[in-house]
């Protein structure tokens, strides 16, 4: 079910239209990345859902921000075909939007992609063939990540949209609160990892003993 969900909500993203669509339907991939870890049973799978679920948390937030919030405020519509040619009159809000689709898309140093990769080395000791088709995900994000951003930071500014002001101090002071932590625990996963070995290994291998 959770290979069923990951796929069909990965080919479902590409086809949005809406930008807050195509963060939503993304989350829905990244959901089932998560089940796979919890089902794998294993010590690794478990500590790459909580990771990943973590991330999550991190950056989709930002992307709705983004897209919901920065690019919505300027324009009012979340419509992809409108928009376009955002590089080149918000600089500062267009790296940070890379950044983020980047590591919604799991590249590495980002926390997403220490809880991708655990949670598909779990599930990779109890079923190669499930995790192989669970990294197929990765693809797929990177397919309609890139899509993204690529449709609305590059190209000419369209004639009928006024050009937009980059970020304000305050959506600049949300987006980078966001921001550090996503990489700062993406390259020191071991902050959160020490907190879990114990509980997760207690939640894996401890059977209550049943009433007499």
């Amino acid at each position: 079910m959770a290979i069923i969900s990951l796929i069909y909500a990965s080919l479902s993203t590409i086809r949005q239209s809406d930008t807050k669509a195509v963060i939503a339907y993304s989350s829905v991939a990244h959901m089932a990345v998560i089940t796979l870890g919890l089902f794998s049973n294993s010590l690794i799978g478990l500590e790459g859902s909580v990771l990943l679920a973590l991330a999550h948390g991190f950056v989709s937030p930002a992307l709705f921000i983004c897209v919901g919030g920065v690019i919505y405020a300027r324009y009012h519509t979340r419509v992809i075909l409108y928009i376009r040619g955002l590089f080149t009159y918000t600089p500062i809000f267009s790296t940070l939007f890379l950044i983020f689709t980047l590591a919604n898309a799991g590249i590495p140093l980002s926390l997403n992609f220490t809880g991708e990769i655990l949670c598909l080395i779990g599930q990779w000791d109890r079923s190669p063939i499930v995790a192989v088709l669970g990294a197929t995900g990765i693809v797929l994000s990177a397919c309609y990540s890139i899509f993204l951003y690529n449709r609305l930071a590059y190209g000419s500014l369209s004639p009928h949209l006024a050009p937009p002001k980059d970020v304000s101090r305050r959506e600049f002071i949300l987006l980078i609160s966001l921001l550090i932590p996503t990489f700062l625990l993406g390259i020191f996963p071991n902050i959160v990892l020490d907190t879990l070995h114990v509980p997760l290994s207690n939640i894996l291998y401890t059977i209550p003993s049943s009433p007499l």
